[in-house]
């Protein structure tokens, strides 16, 4: 299922039964992680958000030919997505693979990742939920950790880690698998709320 961006958002309610867990993955590109980490969980439900129609909708196709019920992709902000649809403590996981770096000075500001997207994160975290963080970018990592640090509410735990995946190491999004090839450095981030 795809839906494109709408005014307003559909609520989560809408999308998914909330007793069951619910996994997000922001700028989910072709979909390759959630349609691989829902078909070895069909117990969990993964919604897949990118604000950029042209990727997703590979990940759809293979979605269609997958016929996973547990699996939604849609066109949406992630900001915006977190603001209108995702109630407070209603995620179980947020993953952010690879976002965007705007690696020039003057675009920085548009970086997805700073103290603003990490609050809002965490108040749509359950609590012992997770937030996963890669970039093979690393003054973005740095920048990351240093909005992670001035974050209140604190995070309960965090991990890191240079190269070796923290969660579902087996699992690699498109991205990563082309980044370990070309032997590019990745930086992986856990936060638990």
């Amino acid at each position: 299922m795809t839906l494109q961006t709408a005014d307003p958002l559909p609520h989560l309610s809408e999308l998914f039964d909330l007793s069951t867990p619910v996994e997000l993955e922001i700028g989910c590109g072709k979909g390759k992680f959630i349609l691989e980490r829902a078909e070895e969980h069909p117990d969990i439900n993964f919604l897949a958000v990118d604000r950029i129609h042209k990727w997703m909708n590979v990940g759809l196709r293979k979605l269609e030919r997958r016929a996973l019920p547990n699996v939604k992709f849609l066109r949406a902000e992630a900001r915006q997505l977190l603001e209108e649809s995702i109630p407070p403590a209603s995620l179980s996981v947020c993953h952010i693979y690879f976002p965007d770096p705007w690696p020039k000075r003057r675009h920085r500001r548009r970086r997805l990742v700073n103290e603003e997207l990490l609050t809002m994160v965490h108040g749509r975290l359950r609590q012992d939920g997770l937030l996963e963080i890669v970039t093979d970018f690393d003054d973005y990592f740095e920048e990351i950790r240093a909005a992670v640090l001035r974050v209140e509410p604190a995070w309960s735990s965090f991990r890191e880690s240079t190269g070796e995946r923290l969660f579902e190491a087996h699992l690699k999004t498109n991205y990563e698998r082309k980044y370990e090839i070309d032997g590019r450095r990745i930086f992986y981030m856990e936060l638990k709320k």
